[in-house]
């Protein structure tokens, strides 16, 4: 299934809260909680064993070991994983009112892409699949290096058809903390019509110098609308994070090349550097040519420094035209 450009998260703003939800948003993360904090009992439910476990067994004996525990090697792995979830649209009514203090929380939009390149960075996106019935228990057969990590993930993101409505996609993490994004990978925030006003105040405050549009709910008889009351920031006005360095004067060494490449002037190479550099996190453009490995494409290589103080890599591939390229070509 297509990864949608827009991925949304529901998130309370009660009293005892706040301050919590507050700070994520200041430093630009989402946790990442282990699935027995769900509020699901049946979250990421899974068994072991199979019918060649007998004979497996019976080939193991010699050595006095067990299929056993191999399987509970398995599940001590897959007990280790948590998640981050997701929902398709911030109109979802019943999210709103299950994950967003009953109207008075809050949804966050993330554009996906973006998400993806700080902390959740190979980190595997999935749709959530819902059925009446649990997949097969895992065997020796699954284990194989080839078929282990698809089989894992199946399982961890099955649930019972009941929560089909809410539609979930879940970054599945190799850990639980915090995962921290660019901040530009939040684009806007949905406020409840039920938010209390001083609690909308804090999330304008927090978000002030952020390219993050803030929007208010409010019910129009039988709609849910919402209106804009903190527009987003442009970067040159956003709070830096990273030192934003570029060296116009490096593309002298590969001028030659690109020019070829590109069939003329660098311009517009030049700006999309410079656009790129304008970005809050970006701490350096390190390296921009004609792509080895991507026929036909020009890349941008680029440092960017989340909020945690940690840097992380990423390339952009572009087209001749310097149309951006999605990210599996």
């Amino acid at each position: 299934m297509k990864t949608p450009p827009k991925l949304y998260r529901y998130r309370p703003l009660e009293d005892a809260l706040l301050n919590r939800e507050l700070g994520a948003l200041r430093d630009s993360y989402l946790y990442s909680p282990p699935f027995a904090a769900m509020n699901d009992p049946m979250e990421a439910f899974y068994e072991t064993g199979g019918p060649s476990d007998r004979i497996i067994n019976a080939m193991l004996a010699p050595t006095g070991k067990r299929i056993n525990g191999m399987y509970e090697m398995l599940s001590e792995m897959i007990n280790r994983f948590a998640l981050v979830s997701f929902a398709g649209t911030h109109e979802n009514l019943p999210m709103w009112a299950y994950y967003g203090s009953n109207f008075a929380g809050m949804c966050l939009e993330f554009d996906a892409a973006e998400l993806a390149i700080g902390d959740f960075q190979n980190e595997k996106l999935r749709p959530v699949t819902y059925a009446r019935s649990a997949l097969p228990p895992l065997t020796v057969t699954d284990m194989a290096p080839e078929r282990l990590e698809e089989a894992v993930i199946a399982r961890i993101t099955r649930k019972r058809s009941e929560w089909a409505h809410e539609k979930e996609w879940r970054f599945v993490t190799g850990e639980v903390g915090p995962k921290h994004y660019l901040d530009d990978a939040l684009r806007r925030v949905f406020l409840g019509p039920r938010v209390k006003p001083e609690h909308a105040a804090r999330v304008c405050e927090v978000l002030d110098r952020r390219p993050v549009e803030v929007l208010q709910g409010e019910t129009r008889g039988f709609e849910l609308a919402f209106r804009s009351i903190k527009p987003a920031r442009p970067p040159e006005e956003c709070e830096r994070v990273g030192a934003g360095r570029f060296e116009p004067k490096d593309i002298i060494y590969k001028q030659e090349e690109l020019e070829a490449f590109l069939a003329g002037p660098l311009d517009a190479l030049l700006d999309e550097c410079r656009r790129t550099a304008r970005r809050p996190n970006l701490e350096e453009i390190a390296d921009f040519d004609v792509s080895g490995n991507h026929k036909g494409a020009v890349f941008i290589w680029a440092t960017y420094r989340l909020r945690s103080g940690r840097d992380v890599y990423h390339k952009r591939y572009f087209d001749r035209r310097m149309r951006l390229l999605p990210e599996n070509d």
